[in-house]
């Protein structure tokens, strides 16, 4: 029953953040799409339709930083090809297809460029009170709802590039300013696609305000869901999330406490990061909260470490109700292929790598992404950055202990009577892979 599950059940991420293989000499965010890709995607889908996560929201599927201009020719024939496949495949899975989709900011860098007059001083903002703006970004609406691309909705986010300043701008508050801009273009797109899912993330934008509440509540009235991607209404003194949703005339939710932005540039099985029960103990809280919307960030399930993690909140999503526990134990026997007491163990296990990073991290559930490398690394944005989740968020002592308590977890994993010997050996190897990292860091 819908009833006993959250309503918008979305997996969500950038195009390759599910690939298998990695592209270390590409800026990030490379949308390269080729048969390997493909391939990665419709595993993942296969996942998606097995544990009942309805929705798959890709950004990506046509241009990564940048519409061009004009807006012609924005895609050839063999990524058109592409995008039908995968939209077919998750179609045929009962899965509905959705576009990241940027408000005024991301995506219009060329725009901004080429046609100076939709902005007023900001390089990735346009202005709202240009016309011209809104025609760019009617175009881009338009596009997206051509039915030739069998798309089933949007995600908007509006804030994550910031916001224009200018002197009409700035007399609004973030949160009003972008409810304008938000509201607009949803109900567009409400006029011209009354069969879409819509919804909305507040990248860059903090909603949790009681004196901003009523520009929330107008969003609300416009879309099928919201993203509140730091949780910060969750950690007022009392907590103000139940209120919130109790106010909102849409589904309110999360990016689900803990996700790895999965790393562009680097190997798959180079780190061993298992975060499953953080994610749905989040997820849990977020339903008792009354929330029943969450984009569960993609996964690489090239590592089966991130295919456990995914699965265990995924699992949330479906059945909110179910002990952290046991859909952590699900996870890992359809993964590892363990029954009984062996998935007990292995459950444990995990439970305990989990911890054995995340009790000596600096890092809180809602806060956010978790970076292993740096999404964009200033030095070089076309190479492997460093793991900054081990350097940066540990002490040298912290890491030490840390690869101690690898290094005994890695043993007890190769004692264990488990049938999927390659997954087996691809966890052993992501745990070395993180080892090589502590010790290359000191």
């Amino acid at each position: 029953m819908d009833a006993d599950r959250f309503t918008f059940r979305v997996g969500n991420g950038w195009l390759r953040d599910v690939a298998s293989e990695p592209t270390p000499n590409d800026p990030w965010p490379c949308i390269r799409w080729d048969e390997r890709l493909l391939a990665d995607q419709i595993r993942f889908l296969d996942v998606q339709a097995e544990l009942g996560i309805e929705y798959n929201l890709a950004w990506g599927y046509f241009v990564d930083r940048s519409w061009p201009v004009p807006l012609e020719k924005v895609i050839d024939a063999e990524r058109a090809e592409m995008l039908e496949a995968f939209v077919t495949a998750a179609h045929e899975r009962g899965v509905k297809v959705l576009s990241g989709t940027g408000i005024y900011s991301w995506g219009f860098d060329e725009v901004i460029a080429k046609v100076p007059e939709v902005a007023k001083g900001h390089a990735r903002a346009m202005c709202p009170f240009s016309e011209t703006a809104w025609d760019w970004q009617r175009r881009v609406l338009d596009f997206l709802m051509d039915p030739k691309w069998g798309l089933d909705g949007i995600s908007m986010q509006s804030a994550d590039q910031g916001r224009c300043e200018c002197e009409k701008c700035r007399q609004f508050s973030p949160v009003q300013h972008h409810a304008n801009i938000i509201v607009r273009c949803a109900e567009y797109v409400r006029a011209g696609r009354p069969d879409w899912t819509i919804g909305q993330a507040s990248w860059g934008l903090r909603i949790d305000e009681p004196s901003e509440f009523e520009h929330v509540q107008r969003i609300s009235e416009a879309v099928d869901y919201m993203i509140e991607v730091r949780e910060r209404s969750a950690e007022t003194d009392p907590p103000r999330r139940p209120e919130m949703v109790g106010g909102l005339k849409c589904a309110f939710g999360s990016v689900s406490g803990i996700f790895l932005e999965p790393p562009q540039h680097w190997e798959r099985l180079r780190w061993f990061v298992p975060c499953g029960l953080g994610a749905a103990g989040a997820l849990n809280r977020l339903w008792e909260d009354g929330g029943r919307a969450c984009e569960l960030h993609y996964r690489p399930f090239a590592n089966p470490v991130e295919e456990v993690s995914w699965r265990t909140a995924a699992g949330i999503l479906s059945s909110p109700r179910t002990p952290l526990t046991v859909a952590l134990r699900e996870a890992v026997e359809a993964v590892y292929g363990v029954t009984d007491a062996a998935a007990e163990e292995l459950a444990d296990w995990f439970a305990r790598g989990e911890n054995a990073y995340f009790s000596r991290a600096q890092f809180k559930v809602g806060h956010g992404s978790f970076s292993l490398e740096p999404l964009v690394w200033r030095e070089n944005p076309a190479v492997p950055g460093p793991p900054v989740y081990l350097r940066d968020r540990m002490s040298a002592e912290a890491r030490r202990e840390y690869a101690r308590e690898l290094d005994g977890l890695k043993m007890e994993l190769a004692a264990m009577e488990i049938p999927n010997q390659d997954a087996v050996d691809k966890t052993v190897k992501a745990m070395e892979g993180t080892l090589r990292d502590i010790a290359e860091l000191g």
